[in-house]
């Protein structure tokens, strides 16, 4: 995913509800609610992401409480804190980070894939 976020969510700002893009995004506040991405979702050291969320890829340095379905890769970052469900082929969880949940590999699918080409 690209270093650029296609838009960011400031520290002072909280949105409760439905976020939908094609874009990155960056979380420095807070999201409550859902937020389907067709890019990377990206929180931030001290952003708080409690949501159902549907990405092509997660990262988080801050705080993630919820469900996460994505499509590539999830990135726990070094002193985050992620509650919940998390559901995608890679996962990576740093030393340092805190994971309390569900952690579902969906390999099946490449696998799958692998076997019919």
């Amino acid at each position: 995913m690209s270093d650029e976020a296609g838009g960011v969510i400031g520290k002072e700002t909280t949105i409760r509800g439905e976020v939908i893009g094609r874009e990155d995004l960056r979380v420095e506040g807070r999201i409550e609610g859902t937020v389907r991405l067709e890019a990377e979702l990206i929180v931030e050291e001290g952003g708080t992401v409690a949501a159902e969320v549907e990405s092509a890829a997660l990262t988080v340095a801050g705080s993630f409480d919820g469900k996460a379905t994505c499509s590539d890769l999830v990135t726990l970052r070094q002193g985050s804190h992620a509650t919940g469900t998390i559901t995608a082929p890679q996962v990576v969880i740093e030393d340092g980070a805190v994971f309390d949940g569900t952690l579902e590999m969906d390999v099946g699918l490449d696998a799958a894939a692998q076997g019919n080409g």
